[in-house]
């Protein structure tokens, strides 16, 4: 019993599809492109020693401040009368 070789043919014909370029692709608010790249935007990013000790500064800074409302007013004097 022989074998069959196997034959190379010409198979299916070659359709080259018409796919958006990147930039169209941003572009269109719901593709996956523009999700992910809106995505890494928002994404929260780490800050470096600089930055957070700066933020503390400004954190005591901020907590130093006497708040003008009428309960922090209340309160302090509250305090004041014991």
């Amino acid at each position: 019993m022989s074998r069959v070789k196997k034959k190379r043919t010409g198979g299916q014909p070659v359709i080259w599809l018409d796919v958006p370029r990147r930039s169209e692709k941003l572009a269109d608010p719901d593709s996956y492109e523009s999700r992910k790249r809106k995505n890494l935007d928002k994404k929260k990013k780490v800050k470096s020693v600089y930055d957070k000790h700066q933020d503390d500064q400004n954190q005591g800074e901020r907590g130093s401040e006497q708040r003008k409302t009428r309960l922090a007013d209340k309160i302090r004097k509250l305090k004041k009368d014991d």
